[in-house]
Parts: C-alpha cells; structure tokens; sequence
C-alpha cells in the first residue's frame, strides 16, 4: 500500500499482490492527498490491468468523460491516463475488491470483505469525501440497500467521511447532470 504522504507517480499502475495465497495481475491504490477525494469502483477489468490504468472499458472512459465534464479532470484529459491527471489533481482512486474480472461477478460475500480494508484506506489517507462510482459498491460499503440513486448518501460516512454516489453508468442526460453538478459543488467545497 501506498503511504499516504507518498504521491504515485505518472505511468502504468500495475502491480501483483498476493490474494487469497496466490499472485494476480491488478491495479495499484492511487491514494489522494488529504483533503481531496476518494474514488471507488467495485474491481478492476482486465483491460484496465492490461493498459496500467484504471477504467479503460467502454464503461471505464465513460467515468473519465464525467469527471472531465464535472472539472474534477482538465479540460481534454486524455481517457487513457486520467488516472494520472486524477492524481496530479491531488485525487484518488481504489477498488473495493482488487481481483480483476470483466464483469460484475463477485458475490456480496467477497465484495464485503473489501470493506474492511477500504476503511483502513480511509483512515490513513484521509480524504474530505469517498465518491463511489457504481451503485453495488456503495450499498456493500454501506452495509444497506441504497434508495439513493446519486449525490450524497444520508446517514452514511466510512471512517467519518461523507459518500457520494456517481450517476450509474447508463443513467439519463439529466440524471447524470445532476450528478455532475453534485461533484462540481463537492470540489468547490474543499479547501483550494
């Protein structure tokens, strides 16, 4: 794990940790500084781990598109390294289980005990907020079913940070505006 005084650095995030006693391929934590925001996606695709960087699927590019469009990203970030320009931002990005799949596959058993270390994450890199970016990923961490289908969650902060849900990747024009103008409010609220 990345110490949280300790920025990564631009170029490919793959890395090979030992999960459940055997090698696999993933992604690297991308810890933001503190008092900047915290992403997290539910686990890595196998086209990300094989590019080095984090959501280059279809679905993936959509999010940067997102955070582009919000102002969290400048202006013409290019899709296959906003990871870093996240970064360079002072933000970050995990996932709630680090084993690569293609697809959303993993039972709520093995996304639950992603949540333990997510909080230890947390705790250390103290971010000012936790942005999930998919629906199942914030209802494991929460523990609950969410009836939220964006913006902040009520009654809910891991470690005492508030979380925030992205619009769902197919979600409508206007839903996802809403959204967008959510986050440009939360970046506006942390100190410059």
């Amino acid at each position: 794990m990345i110490e949280p005084d300790e920025r990564p650095r631009p170029g490919s995030h793959r890395t090979t940790l030992v999960l459940a006693g055997r090698s696999v391929d993933t992604l690297a934590d991308l810890p933001p500084t503190r008092g900047r925001l915290l992403f997290v996606g539910l686990n890595p695709s196998p086209v990300s781990v094989a590019a080095g960087h984090y959501h280059q699927g279809r679905l993936g590019r959509r999010f940067w598109q997102r955070l582009v469009r919000a102002g969290i990203l400048p202006a013409g970030t290019a899709p296959e390294t906003a990871d870093d320009a996240l970064v360079a931002a002072g933000h970050g990005i995990t996932d709630l289980l680090k084993e690569v799949s293609a697809r959303d596959v993993a039972s709520e058993a093995t996304l639950r005990a992603g949540v333990g270390p997510l909080w230890q994450k947390i705790a250390l890199w103290r971010p000012a907020a936790i942005v999930f970016v998919y629906h199942r990923a914030a209802e494991i961490a929460a523990g609950r079913r969410l009836t939220e289908r964006l913006g902040q969650l009520e009654g809910i902060a891991l470690a005492g940070r508030p979380c925030f849900l992205m619009p769902g990747p197919y979600a409508p024009r206007d839903e996802v505006d809403e959204g967008l103008t959510v986050l440009r409010n939360l970046l506006a609220s942390l100190p410059s």
